[in-house]
């Protein structure tokens, strides 16, 4: 996880390496809001199921670190979902009243004014951000049609991608969605970080294969219909030559079900699929392939630091940029961009 979310392999984590999304943050920061990066519902539970810079920002300091949006109990599938508490007006009638009280005070006595010019403007720019469609209202998915939010399906991963979206719109740079598909109904849960945690049923997670939780019977059609209506929503509004959208986990499953115990498979870091599209990726292309079973690479292997560079890549991000604690220790990338991948 650790591997995949930096774009990067050190053997050991590097306790201060920073995370894709805190790259962008750094290197290209929203001029539109005030949140670069955000994570849809941070992974929960035991300490195994987050990478351990996820909520720090590594070495570019917290400043860059993601804005963690919803819970298992707060997720946008719910008709009661509240936007993090920076977006959160609390009490929207009083804000006129609010800002005009503000506007007659002056914190800024005794400063030239320029100062007092510039303060005034971050006042405003602030109640914007509250107020405007870049702010809370991106939160507000009961201002989509209710054809859309039912395309997308109902469920945590359905209107997470959906929300995604809208962030994006706002000017947010970089979303991270959990992949958590919700609780199969009347089949129990588990914490909003393993859906996909499909060993089988002597974990206590039922059939890896059946339509609980923890089932492909429940998790992948939740992930047909999110995805694709993802792809389709971005491109009747015209945002898929911009946006880059990435789907893949941390591994893959063994290409052999285990035979003890209730079936399932294992680990798997040997050899996995990613999905990406968009932003000026070859749409139909295939890059790289496994043997028979699935177990190895058989040709054109992608290394977590190739992926990083293809998504700087996408996005326009230099790859020869440096980046450290002084500004220009480290490099942005040890990886090559997969060029075949581009139209």
């Amino acid at each position: 996880m650790h591997n995949c979310l930096s774009g990067q392999v050190t053997g050991e984590p590097d306790t201060e390496l920073p995370y894709l999304g805190s790259v962008v943050a750094k290197v290209r920061p929203s001029v539109r809001n005030p949140v670069s990066y955000a994570w849809l519902i941070k992974c929960v539970g035991r300490p195994v199921f987050c990478a351990p810079n996820i909520g720090t920002g590594g070495f570019l300091g917290a400043a860059h670190s993601p804005l963690f949006v919803g819970s298992a109990a707060n997720h946008p599938a719910m008709p009661n979902f509240k936007p993090p508490e920076l977006y959160d007006v609390r009490e929207p009638a009083r804000v006129p009243r609010r800002r005009q009280l503000l506007d007659q005070l002056d914190p800024m006595a005794g400063t030239d004014d320029v100062a007092r010019n510039d303060w005034q403007e971050l006042q405003h720019k602030a109640f914007e951000l509250m107020t405007g469609p870049d702010g809370r209202q991106a939160f507000e998915l009961n201002r989509e049609p209710d054809a859309v939010r039912d395309r997308y399906g109902r469920h945590p991963l359905g209107q997470n991608l959906l929300l995604a979206r809208r962030l994006i719109e706002a000017g947010i740079g970089l979303v991270t969605v959990n992949g958590w598909t919700g609780p199969a109904p009347g089949r129990g849960g588990g914490p909003p970080s393993s859906s996909w945690d499909m060993h089988g049923g002597h974990m206590g997670m039922g059939n890896a294969f059946g339509s609980g939780s923890y089932g492909m019977g429940w998790c992948l059609p939740r992930l047909d219909e999110a995805l694709s209506s993802l792809f389709i929503d971005l491109d009747e509004r015209g945002m898929l030559d911009n946006t880059l959208v990435v789907v893949m986990g941390e591994f893959g499953r063994s290409p052999k079900i285990q035979t003890k115990g209730a079936p399932g498979r294992v680990h798997w870091p040997q050899c996995f699929p990613a999905i990406l599209a968009g932003a000026g990726i070859r749409g139909g292309a295939v890059y790289g392939e496994s043997d028979k079973i699935g177990g190895y690479v058989k040709n054109r292997p992608v290394e977590p630091q190739d992926l990083g560079a293809t998504i700087y890549k996408a996005l326009d991000v230099p790859l020869d940029t440096r980046l450290g604690k002084d500004g220009a220790t480290r490099p942005l990338t040890t990886g090559n961009p997969v060029m075949e991948l581009f139209s």
